[in-house]
């Protein structure tokens, strides 16, 4: 083989194996996937392997990271307080549990994103599984998070969905055009979903919701139907027609939005997640719809509007 034949086989070869490295494979369980598809939160026995010795600062995204395992969940897993320097009293608690192997009682924003899946496969389990021992053990390799925490050790967390000070959000235009693009694929079986996803990122982003319809409230909170806006005061851009928004139950942004009428809109700070209802969906169409591009919702973690306000036409 001649130098040149050479360099193109090695180039195909490359670019043949480079998705692989660059695609986070998640495998559910059904009963999970219909357990939770209308759920906004989950609470869980949550063992504490490795946490941040303090907050992020306000700059980083103010979170506090939490890595660890539970039960209810299966899959390797990191928890995090968001605004966490305002509340101390919690932090201490994760740090009186951390590397114990006793677990807290914990509930928050469940959460599956491809942001730090690493070169893993991430197969959900019946137990807690083994801790981490790799490098990094505040950020294991995971796809599930529990984020932002509700409820720490009977402590009430929910105050803390507000804007980061000092934060530099994700601007809409950017987030939301690598959302809608972002490849996906879903390989059913009998019992278990196999979910193909590419990395994205691009937590914290600030947008302009526009309500479109309301669909039933749930125990933990309400979803919404909600068209999609740039955040920017002179020139309000429509980036997406139709998306699911979550509020949780308690908190600013869902007190807030309880006063929305259709047609109205609010100033938001959301994190996004896969929706599992639209998983559920496309299983049983099946199809090419097993292979559209990434099923996601948005959960709102903090308002700016004091009231309503208008955007778009």
């Amino acid at each position: 083989m001649n130098k040149l034949s050479g360099l193109v086989c090695a180039t195909l070869f490359v670019f043949s194996i480079a998705p692989s490295y660059a695609d986070d494979i998640l495998e559910l369980n059904r009963s999970f996937i219909e357990k939770y598809k209308n759920r906004l939160t989950i609470s869980a026995q949550y063992i504490v392997d490795a946490a941040h010795k303090r907050p992020n600062p306000g700059s980083k995204d103010g979170d506090m990271h939490v890595a660890g395992r539970a039960p209810e969940i299966g899959l390797a897993t990191v928890a995090e307080i968001q605004n966490a320097k305002s509340v101390p009293a919690a932090v201490d608690a994760i740090h009186a549990v951390e590397g114990t192997g006793q677990s807290i009682a914990l509930s928050g924003v469940w959460r599956i994103w491809p942001e730090h899946g690493g070169d893993n496969s991430h197969i959900q389990q019946s137990g807690a599984g083994a801790p981490y021992e790799g490098p990094a053990p505040t950020n294991p390799p995971h796809v599930f998070e529990v984020h932002p925490i509700l409820n720490l050790g009977g402590q009430d967390l929910r105050d803390t969905l507000q804007p980061i000070a000092g934060y530099e959000e994700k601007e809409a235009e950017d987030a939301f055009s690598r959302y809608e693009r972002s490849t996906f694929e879903i390989t059913p079986s009998e019992d278990r979903v196999r979910l193909r996803m590419r990395m994205v990122g691009f937590n914290y982003v600030k947008f302009m919701l526009k309500l479109r319809k309301r669909f039933h409230r749930e125990e933990d909170g309400e979803f919404v139907s909600a068209a999609i806006y740039s955040a920017k005061e002179d020139e309000q851009e429509l980036l997406v027609h139709d998306r699911r928004v979550g509020f949780v139950a308690g908190t600013a942004p869902d007190e807030k939005q309880k006063s929305l009428q259709v047609g109205d809109c609010m100033l938001v700070l959301g994190i996004p997640r896969v929706d599992l209802a639209l998983v559920s969906w496309r299983i049983r169409h099946g199809g090419d719809a097993l292979r559209w591009s990434m099923p996601y919702e948005i959960i709102a973690v903090g308002v700016y509007d004091d009231a309503p306000s208008q955007c778009g036409d």
